[in-house]
């Protein structure tokens, strides 16, 4: 048993992995956002731990919280144009860290498969599945945050010689969210996108929209879509459920192969988008969109390495995570275990 600190404990990730920590007999102190609304607190309403609000840019505040803890999992996070605060707080919190490297067993830290990007939408991938030596590029400041957190990693170890761990989920995805992905509206978008990058895999050199032959077909955006390019092969997607974040990192937390490593994170396999529609068919009583385009978007993440280091066993498969999150919808499943899925 370790006495843990969790960053950001009540968020989409922390709160599960709070529940997880928990349930494997963990001492769990939490830090919350001052002004994280009351939604977001009750999350961990009745649970046995310490929670500090205050500010992960103010030193004080982050080494108090560091203080007399065996390890920190850095999940708190804001995603989108959030440059200054992501950084900010990562360097605090790196730096408490690394005050206390003398007592700390690791600092786990949250990254994001958009180091790389795996987002071919806005940019070709060098190649797929996108492992861990896939190169990283920057495509939006978001992405900038989370590599100069890694690199914050690598220099806190250098400086103090802690023991860090660097965990990259894929597009993480809890509640009903996954329900969206498989819809006329996510590839409307999603062709949207690619045709703003020239340098995507979806573009087309000729200026054709493909979306408008989409929406010239659909009943509309919340349809499910079976897409296929012209040779038939599905489009296909592989996000990450939260459950199975928060699962991954307490492998980081209790394997000793963690330490000094970084891990690409995601579902069990990729997501056909001809199987993911029509499971969503089945769930809403839709008759899915079945369309060809001369394009293929391909979303994935290699993740052998955390399967075999560490014993990373994701759950969230496409069937389990579209049921879970159709129970969720219907009020009948709280989201944050895997109970009857």
């Amino acid at each position: 048993m370790a006495k843990v600190l969790v960053t950001g404990a009540t968020g989409q990730v922390g709160s599960r992995l709070v529940r997880q920590l928990l349930a494997r007999n963990h001492d769990v102190r939490g830090t919350i956002w001052a002004a994280a609304p009351p939604a977001e607190l009750e999350r961990l309403a009745g649970f046995d731990i310490q929670l500090a609000s205050g500010d992960l840019t103010d030193p004080a505040f982050v080494r108090g919280a560091v203080a007399g803890v065996d390890a920190v999992i850095h999940t708190a996070n804001l995603v989108g144009p959030y440059f200054q605060n992501n950084v900010a707080t990562t360097m605090e919190v790196a730096r408490a860290c690394g005050e206390a490297a003398d007592h700390l067993d690791r600092l786990i830290y949250v990254s994001s498969s958009g180091v790389f990007p795996n987002d071919s939408h806005v940019l070709a991938c060098a190649y797929h599945p996108v492992d861990e030596q896939h190169p990283k590029r920057v495509t939006s400041e978001y992405n900038l945050s989370k590599i100069i957190g890694e690199q914050l990693m690598e220099l806190t170890t250098r400086r103090t010689g802690l023991r860090t761990v660097i965990v990259r989920p894929s597009h993480v995805l809890s509640g009903e969210k996954v329900l969206q992905q498989f819809t006329v509206g996510r590839v409307v978008g999603n062709l949207k996108s690619g045709q703003a990058n020239p340098a995507s895999e979806l573009y087309m050199a000729d200026g054709t929209e493909l979306w408008r032959q989409v929406e010239a077909v659909a009943e509309d955006a919340s349809q499910p879509c079976s897409v296929t390019d012209l040779e038939g092969r599905p489009w296909y997607y592989q996000p990450n459920d939260a459950r199975d974040v928060a699962h991954a990192l307490v492998c980081a937390l209790e394997r000793p192969e963690a330490l000094g490593e970084a891990f690409n994170l995601g579902a069990p396999r990729v997501f056909p988008y001809t199987k993911g529609a029509a499971l969503l068919g089945e769930l809403s009583g839709r008759q899915p969109l079945s369309i060809k385009l001369p394009v293929r978007w391909r979303y994935d993440h290699d993740i052998a390495k955390a399967r075999s280091w560490i014993g990373y066993q994701p759950h969230g498969d496409l069937g389990p995570m579209l049921r879970s999150a159709w129970a969720y919808k219907q009020g009948e499943h709280d989201g944050y275990g895997w109970d009857g899925f």
